[in-house]
């Protein structure tokens, strides 16, 4: 019994290791599914810090889902269950909810329920030494100091980014991500385009000295959307337009390719565990948490061995099973399936049939722009269907630089977002078509 309820435990403890790579490297998928099994263990069910770590995890794959609603819910259930806590486990526990509570804020545009809870971070740092918590009282200053920028307060923002700085520099912090970002946000402001753009490509450069591929992407779109707005260098806008298409365009094909990997040697090391899994459980434990580390110490070197040749990799195509399973209920499978197959055989009877299928979105669209050509109508209707980049180069007979090029053409015309995700924006387009046209 002993060493059943072990292997119990260790099950969910390394369940919630590798759920935490897989929600950070964005195979979310894949995550809340690992977080689906550790509820089925006796270890969870019995302790309210798995429960937590569980909530706390899920929230933060719905965050980076845009579910923030969703999101706001999981944190809000693992604050109940942080408060039956004790020690530093409960402190430890506030200060990630609270973080995780300010950026879902930030991005809804409550920045005074952002402000409170950032400074919630800060007062529940207080029970801790300056040297002991050094990295996380950094993170606040630089998030206080972003805040303040976007509240108009320059001064508090510059106090607080000192701060940050500050600390880099005593305590040597390895990472740092965001805080030249903020920097460069700051004097974006206030008017020193100079000085703004040193920051945001300090803060590139920083990035990939980490290796966050993730925080890379978001600098190229950041630098692009900066010297195009303001007009200070339309070269490098077109240049890291480009290097943020080429990248964005490969996050999920490798993430993925890599994750499978180790999702399958741990399948093969459960197989192999089958006749003395209860004896044998706190080894394959260790053996899986190894083989993670090893993997993952694998991708991050693989990342920048292979930064240089990015542009020359393909993208995947990626249609979810959940996109699949809402087409199929929508239109019927033998008519969604004719539609795929007019699409790859470039058939001109694809806009017909898609017209007749999406009747709102096609209306949504021309509600913006009356004028647009069939070929616009076709680009755009492969991407409602969540065509990758690359097949739709290939289907239209084109390369996939061109489609890369009118997909940002069309993001200008149609002013879409520079964080909007170009197909996910035209399935939101959609929805609220459809929902506008619903009586109330």
């Amino acid at each position: 019994m002993a060493n059943a309820a072990k292997y119990d435990e260790g099950k969910a403890k390394s369940g919630t290791y590798i759920a935490e790579g897989l929600v950070t490297v964005g195979l979310f998928k894949e995550g809340l599914k690992q977080l689906d099994r550790i509820e089925n263990t006796d270890f969870y069910k019995n302790e309210i810090f798995m429960q937590s770590e569980v909530h706390r995890l899920r929230g933060r794959a719905y965050a980076w889902l845009k579910l923030d609603q969703q999101a706001l819910r999981e944190f809000r259930m693992q604050q109940e269950l942080i408060s039956k806590l004790t020690g530093e486990k409960q402190i430890k526990s506030y200060q990630f909810n609270y973080e995780n509570l300010a950026v879902v804020f930030h991005r809804l545009g409550q920045l005074d329920s952002m402000q409170k809870y950032t400074e919630l971070q800060l007062a529940n740092l207080k029970v801790f030494e300056e040297k002991d918590a050094a990295m996380r009282y950094q993170i606040v200053y630089e998030n206080l100091g972003r805040l303040y920028v976007q509240k108009g307060d320059l001064v508090k923002a510059q106090q607080y980014l000192d701060k940050s700085l500050e600390l880099i520099k005593k305590y040597k912090i390895p990472v740092v991500l965001n805080t030249y970002n903020a920097l460069g946000l700051l004097e974006k402001t206030r008017g020193n385009l100079k000085k703004a753009a040193a920051f945001y490509e300090e803060s590139l450069e920083k990035k990939r000295a980490a290796g966050s591929r993730i925080g890379m992407k978001n600098s190229y779109r950041e630098l692009a959307d900066f010297y195009r707005t303001t007009n200070f260098d339309k070269a490098k806008a077109d240049y890291y337009e480009m290097a943020f298409s080429r990248l964005n365009d490969s996050l999920e094909n490798e993430n993925r390719q890599v994750v499978d990997q180790v999702l399958n040697q741990i399948l093969q090391l459960k197989d192999q565990e089958s006749e003395t899994k209860v004896s044998k459980a706190a080894t394959i434990s260790i053996l899986v948490l190894i083989l993670l580390l090893g993997t993952v110490t694998f991708f991050v070197w693989r990342t920048r061995h292979n930064r240089r040749i990015l542009g020359q990799k393909e993208e995947a195509l990626l249609e979810t099973e959940t996109i699949n399973k809402e087409l199929t209920e929508q239109i019927g499978e033998n008519k969604f399936n004719n539609l795929i197959e007019l699409a790859k055989r470039n058939n001109p009877e694809f806009l017909t049939l898609f017209t007749e299928l999406y009747p709102q979105f096609i209306q949504a669209l021309k509600s913006l722009d009356s004028n647009l050509r069939s070929t616009e109508l076709e680009f755009f209707a492969m991407a409602f269907l969540n065509f990758s980049t690359k097949n739709i180069a290939e289907y239209t007979f084109v390369t996939i630089r061109a489609v890369q090029i009118r997909k940002n053409r069309l993001r200008k015309k149609f002013e879409i977002p520079s964080d909007a995700d170009f197909n996910n924006w035209m399935r939101e387009l959609a929805d609220t078509s459809a929902q506008t046209q619903v009586p109330s």
